[in-house]
């Protein structure tokens, strides 16, 4: 019999830990000087921010690198807020992506100027659509900030705020690089489109821009691993009275005359519950309606919910080395490899069981300090594979599944070395993780990396907003802005502001000069 434990009162719960609930977490901490119950599914905090050990070998789970962490930039100016300055930042090497495709190879560095005429170069007869499709980078991009404002603000201000552009940021990607001529320029554009989960046919161009352009100057890795972000978070919750809370599932938000008052979770086998006058919802749109508000609650939500295109899910290769990779060609740029320039003919869909592209990096060449080198390479993958796992628990799924593990690790493995065949020599471990891994730990269905799809539909005025039709539940996270640290990093701050006021809004927009920070 599950024993119910007593319920303990708090200003505000935010369920999830991933980088939208620690931001909303910290910021209600900070500014608000609320006393905040933070919980997470999973036995350590952080959602995909969070780091894994096997014996000497140590790696982030989903940050890889961070765009936008210049001292002067917002995104840093956000974050320092939110960690209290405590994470500082390693700035990876001028060249942040090398592309391989079968037409060739090509490096983009971390400066938008030196892109462009790299590609002119390279493409001269394209010239126009270049020089056109950075100008329309920036302008999504600019539209997005608008975007994520907007979501704080009633329909009809928030309407008037994204119309400006919102033509072009609802364009179909694939839709709007059709005047491009050269199928592998093609390509070495949307070669991020992981960075999303989106491919061209599916994703809206604003979803593309704001990834894309995030990179413009280089990438950042925090020092000290990604699980440094969690850990200042939990100091600054914990120091203003509130409490960071692992192994807390949550299975219901209660609902007391018509309005939200507190949570039921599980702990251990129990049942447990908290109650709080705000609750904040920083897991996915598809658990909060669908699993979280009890029926005859938020009827339209729940409907949309049912409506939303799932993301794509994905393989990772943990991989431990026994040798430094610099000794062997490699430094801390990402490794794009993909069978096609064509990112939608996806041939995974034929051929489910194969690998046709796949992103690797080395986390610590990224982070300085670090005593054993490790690599990870990540490759999409469709959840129907898998699915027959997902009931049985985690490390105990079974001969079966371990032995498609391996034979997916080597098809990995094999893919890899057409275009790196150093790697294998110095690979000393792997671990894969799969699309019902991830379900398991992050509790998206389906094994969603980023979510719901990032297309046209994900952009619409009454998709998910900062409040909800049931009182004081709130959203958070990347469903209410865009896939990726930044873009839920920023969405959530304007969750904060809803929940604590135009002074917030001030305090972290104003006009004081940021730290200079490393």
């Amino acid at each position: 019999m599950i024993k119910i434990q007593p319920t303990e009162n708090y200003d505000a719960i935010v369920i999830g830990s991933g980088i939208g609930g620690m931001t909303v977490a910290s910021l209600l901490t900070q500014l608000g000087k609320k006393r905040v119950l933070l919980l997470e599914r999973h036995f350590k905090l952080g959602g995909y921010t969070h780091a894994f050990r096997r014996g000497k070998y140590e790696w982030d789970v989903g940050v890889h690198y961070i765009g936008e962490m210049h001292a002067d930039k917002l995104c840093r100016r956000v974050m320092d807020l939110v960690t209290n300055s405590q994470v500082l930042w390693h700035r990876c090497g001028p060249i942040v992506e090398r592309f391989h495709f079968p037409e060739g190879t090509f490096e983009v560095p971390d400066d938008p100027a030196k892109f462009k005429e790299r590609l002119i170069e390279r493409f001269p007869e394209e010239r126009e659509n270049i020089i056109r499709y950075f100008r329309d980078v920036k302008r999504c991009q600019s539209w997005f900030a608008r975007f994520f404002m907007s979501k704080m603000l009633p329909p009809f201000l928030a309407k008037l705020l994204t119309l400006p552009g919102r033509r072009l940021a609802e364009t179909v990607t694939a839709d709007y690089l059709e005047n491009f001529s050269s199928q592998f320029l093609k390509g070495i554009l949307t070669a991020q489109w992981p960075d999303f989960g989106a491919p061209p046919e599916e994703s809206a161009f604003a979803f593309h821009s704001a990834v894309t352009a995030d990179f413009f100057h280089g990438s950042f890795y925090p020092l000290g691993g990604s699980a440094v972000i969690a850990e200042s978070v939990e100091k600054i919750v914990n120091d203003g009275g509130g409490a960071c809370l692992v192994n807390h599932d949550v299975q219901e938000i209660i609902v007391e005359n018509g309005k939200a008052v507190g949570v039921r979770a599980t702990h251990k086998n129990r049942e447990v519950v908290f109650r709080a006058p705000v609750i904040v919802s920083n897991a996915n749109s598809i658990a909060t309606f669908g699993k979280f508000v009890p029926e005859g609650y938020c009827k339209a939500e729940k409907e949309q919910a049912k409506r939303v295109k799932h993301g794509t899910s994905a393989m990772a290769l943990f991989i431990g080395l026994k040798d430094d990779p610099r000794n062997h060609g490699f430094d801390d740029a990402n490794y794009w490899f993909y069978s096609s320039s064509d990112h939608d003919s996806q041939p995974s869909k034929t051929h489910p069981y194969g690998v046709h592209g796949g992103y690797l990096s080395f986390g610590s060449l990224r982070n300085p300090g670090m005593q054993a080198h490790t690599a990870q390479i990540v490759t999409f993958s469709q959840y129907d594979l898998w699915k027959q796992f997902a009931d049985s628990p985690w490390k105990r799924r079974g001969e079966e599944y371990e032995k498609l593990k391996a034979e997916m690790t080597e098809k990995i493995l094999q893919f890899a070395e057409r275009y790196v065949p150093q790697l294998r020599s110095i690979i000393d471990y792997v671990e894969l993780s799969t699309p019902v891994t991830f379900e398991t730990f992050s509790g998206h269905p389906s094994g969603m990396v980023y979510g719901q799809m990032a297309d046209p539909n994900r952009l619409n005025r009454d998709q998910w907003r900062i409040s909800t039709s049931l009182p004081n539940l709130y959203l958070a996270g990347s469903d209410i802005g865009s896939p990726g640290v930044n873009g839920s990093l920023m969405a959530s701050v304007f969750t904060a502001v809803k929940l604590l006021g135009p002074s917030a809004f001030l305090k972290i927009f104003g006009s004081d000069k940021p730290k200079k920070t490393p």
